[in-house]
């Protein structure tokens, strides 16, 4: 019989473990069990790190934390803030899909502190949405344990000489029936970046300062009044605001200096209802309600003593959900079918000034309605071999400039055969899709003012653009070793129809950058992973390693070519040392990811990046049994994202700019008591 150890009052994906979990007389978390054996036991392909190796680096939200993940991109450079996989992996919290806004994304208000563990899977199954071009990353945050625990951090440090402090506390524990985790974040940074733009005409120096401020708060109750049923709430509210001012000073065949400002805030709240309840020894049903809004408001303004242009936005993204399942353990089988629906508005009104005089007043109103039903089945054929089918029905009615039906199966099969008791093989196949946003929907436009250049366009979206799916295929080798590691080969390959590509144009003297639908496209991936201990060596040594090479292809009006922004390589290695005796541990990680180089495309322009990479170190030492101090120093490199971008016209280059970010070092120190 296929077996796997995991102690959780919840739906999984095994009959053994079904039928376990329903028997248990008591519902809680074994907060040591080991996610290496969730893996090797896992019948959907699944990376699972745990929270702990995600705080030692010092990241300060989850966004930044994410650059570490196996398989995930980052967007970085040109000015921009890096989001998911450029819009492709689909990031959840908890399952539950992240909404952000311009102003605003839910990432950047959880501290890694708040985390359990994440779960990357490169296919997705039919539990999950369909919409996982690229996979899925989800987040999971930590639950109340049965004891009552104190946790309070305090970190503080410099960005290039600017202050930064973030404030962490949790409380948790339990009475009666009741289990309760209550915590919040405060955080205050701030930092002093420069950039430099160089085009045939003149050259640009920035000095960019910056100040981000937020407060989060979060709980989750968990109450039990039998082994037989489970009712949770998770609720988050989050506040948050900024400011950046820049100075740009231009050189050319007119001088002048650009004042610059941005500032914004957001409001996000989440809430959640949901229950588990036992029918019988073998069924289970689960059932969420759900409410998340994102609200933002800000102005951006830029000044050149002879022109003020200044642009006041506002957007707020709601959503209302529910969703229900059903699973049922029957001899070899496991099933679960289940269905979700859900409403999603969004409002964006934007109103520019120049002078004080009016010129743009803007206001879209988007609404959405989705549903989805799935239905999947763990078949154990015996111990060795565990498949995995499923399919996925989903529905999305669009209403704002026109309205847009769209629905679609996806199907997904996953095989585990269990070589030996460390070793696995696994193979899945899967049809995703990517549903355009509704920002990229909206043709409100978000202008750049007097800042437009190649690389600084305004941006817009395109009601008429499609959705892009994919066949998705995707083969895995797994070694476990005995200390608890891991080594992993595997490789994906994409069958992409309607590829989303964003495309900046020239209109009326500014570019103006906006998606379309760009042709038919293929990716493939080659990932490996390591996970060592090296104790046999060295007492308390271990190292990790892991990497992502890629190539792709895209066929546009019969021309053929590669992908936008995909970078041929990512790394990420690390080593580790703990000296036991004095209680200190210490290691560095380096990450590196590959330049690209875009050919020319239907406007005529290019584009390339250069490779850039950050070493981080750190250090932490147990003072007692209950204090412990870290040293955290990041980007210790300190290498610029360079990008050249050129525009032809008629087959003639006709414009190169080249723009440089410099990345500054920073350090973190910080102090941790648990009660």
């Amino acid at each position: 019989m296929f077996y796997r150890p995991l102690i959780l009052f919840t739906c999984t994906l095994s009959l053994s473990c079904a039928q376990e979990i329903i028997q248990l007389d008591k519902i809680e978390v074994e907060e040591t069990y080991n996610v290496i054996e969730e893996r090797k036991e896992n019948s959907i392909a699944k990376r699972i790190i745990k929270g702990e190796e995600l705080t030692q680096y010092g990241d300060m939200n989850a966004l930044e934390m994410l650059k570490r993940t196996p398989g995930v991109t980052i967007s970085e450079g040109k000015g921009k803030k890096g989001s998911p996989g450029k819009g492709y992996t689909k990031v959840m919290i908890d399952g539950e899909e992240v909404s952000s806004t311009k102003r605003g994304n839910p990432l950047e208000h959880i501290s890694p502190d708040m985390i359990e563990r994440l779960e990357v899977m490169t296919n997705g199954s039919a539990e999950y949405s369909a919409e996982s071009m690229g996979g899925i990353v989800n987040i999971v945050l930590k639950k109340p344990s049965s004891e009552g625990k104190t946790i309070a951090k305090l970190t503080a440090g410099a960005y290039a000489g600017e202050p930064m402090v973030s404030v962490f506390a949790q409380q948790e524990g339990k009475k009666g029936k009741l289990s309760y985790l209550i915590n919040t974040t405060l955080s205050d940074n701030s930092q002093d970046d420069s950039s430099s733009t160089h085009t045939d005409t003149r050259d640009d120096y920035n000095d960019n300062e910056s100040r981000y401020r937020s407060l989060s708060l979060n709980t989750k109750l968990i109450y039990t009044p039998s082994s037989k049923d489970k009712y949770m709430f998770d609720g988050a509210l989050n506040r948050s605001d900024y400011v950046k001012e820049s100075v740009e000073d231009r050189v050319g065949s007119v001088n002048e200096t650009l004042l610059q400002h941005d500032a914004g805030d957001a409001l996000m709240l989440w809430a959640k209802l949901s229950g588990i309840h036992n029918l019988s020894g073998t069924e289970l049903i689960e059932w969420k309600l759900k409410y998340h809004e994102n609200t933002s408001d800000g102005i951006t303004r830029t000044d050149n003593a002879t022109t003020l242009n200044e642009q006041n936005d506002e957007g707020s993204f709601r959503v209302f959900g529910a969703e229900g399942s059903y699973s049922i353990a029957l001899d070899e089988h496991f099933i679960k079918t289940g269905a979700e629906i859900k409403r999603l508005h969004q409002k964006d009104d934007v109103i520019g000034y120049t002078n004080g005089t009016l010129n743009t007043d803007e206001h879209q109103r988007l609404k959405e309605d989705k549903g989805s039903w799935y239905i999947q089945d763990e078949i154990a054929l015996n111990e060795k071999i565990v498949l995995t089918p499923g399919i996925r029905f989903e529905r999305s009615v669009r209403q704002f400039d026109q309205n847009i039906d769209i629905d679609y199966f996806a199907p997904s099969f996953h095989a585990l055969y269990k070589l030996s008791e460390n070793d696995n093989l696994r193979a899945s196949v899967a049809k995703t899709v990517k549903l355009p946003r509704l920002d990229e929907l909206s043709s409100s436009l978000d202008s750049s003012l007097d800042e437009n250049d190649l690389n600084h366009p305004d941006i817009t979206g395109n009601p008429n653009l499609k959705e892009e799916s994919a066949l998705s295929y995707e083969v895995r080798y797994e070694h476990f070793f005995e200390d608890k590691g891991i080594m992993s080969i595997g490789g994906f390959y994409r069958d992409i129809n309607d590829k989303i590509e964003k495309l900046t144009t020239f209109e009326s003297g500014r570019y103006v950058e906006r998606p379309r639908n760009a042709g038919e496209g293929k990716l493939w991936s080659l990932e490996l992973e390591l996970k060592k201990s090296l104790e046999s060596y060295v007492s308390g040594l271990g190292i990790f390693a892991n990497a992502t090479f890629q190539n792709s292809s895209l066929v546009t009006d019969g021309v053929k070519r590669t992908i936008k922004g995909t970078h041929d390589y990512i790394y990420n290695i690390g080593i580790d040392h703990r000296l036991q005796a004095y209680r200190l541990t210490y290691g560095a990680a380096y990450r590196y990811v590959s330049g690209y180089d875009d050919p020319i495309d239907l406007s005529g322009i290019a584009e390339s990046q250069e490779g850039h990479g950050a070493l981080d170190l750190y250090a932490s030492k147990r003072l007692d049994s209950t204090y412990k101090v870290g040293l955290n120093l990041k980007n210790i490199t300190q290498e610029s994202i360079t990008t050249t971008s050129k525009r032809y016209s008629s087959g003639v280059l006709s414009e190169t700019q080249i723009d440089h970010e410099n990345s500054r070092f920073h350090f973190l120190v910080t102090l941790e008591g648990s009660w």
